[in-house]
């Protein structure tokens, strides 16, 4: 048998911490583990998952704690799983206990449904933090992230004879914001 990897994700890291999933997976095993905080709704952005999906050779095993710590969302799920066999390995999951290596349709549809839940509850946990934003709003107590735009600057800069590109690229912002910044 080849390597064990590890891998932990959380979402922020606002009061979020990898180091019980990194302690469980090396108690599990896991020689290395990889650990990345980001969303688990997107593959995008997930430096350390690709370094251990790179890393992988024959008889090598991934292994993570739970489903919706590799992806909250079907396809994604099963593009890890998919990788994980094309490189020869197996992917592990912990809990619930799912070994996959892409021989097995049982496991590829536990690892399907899997996805499933955590794109449900990807949607549940959306629909009550936009709750939770409307109550705010209605209190008054919610005004949305502070801007990062000075709208001063940019009439500044327009004034100087700078388009809407140049100024965007002087302030590092997006040319849809300098215009929403000049319609202020």
């Amino acid at each position: 048998m080849g390597k064990v990897l590890g891998y932990a994700r959380v979402s922020t890291s606002d009061g979020q911490d990898v180091s019980t999933q990194k302690s469980r997976l090396t108690e599990l095993g896991a020689v290395v583990v990889f650990c990345d905080v980001a969303s688990g709704s997107s593959l995008a952005g997930r430096d350390q998952l690709d370094a251990a999906l790179r890393l992988l050779e024959a008889g090598d095993v991934l292994m993570a704690l739970h489903p919706d710590r590799l992806a909250r969302d079907t396809g994604d799920l099963l593009t890890i799983a998919r990788r994980v066999v094309e490189a020869g390995a197996i992917l592990q999951i912990h809990d619930p206990k799912v070994v996959f290596d892409g021989s097995d349709l049982t496991s590829e549809i536990l690892l399907t449904l899997f996805g499933l839940i955590g794109r449900v509850e990807k949607h549940f946990i959306l629909a009550r933090q936009r709750r939770g934003i409307e109550a705010a709003k209605l209190k008054g107590v919610y005004k949305g992230r502070p801007s990062t735009i000075d709208p001063a600057q940019v009439r500044e800069l327009r004034e100087q004879g700078l388009g809407a590109t140049a100024i965007a690229k002087r302030l590092k912002i997006g040319r849809a914001s300098v215009y929403r910044a000049l319609a202020t």
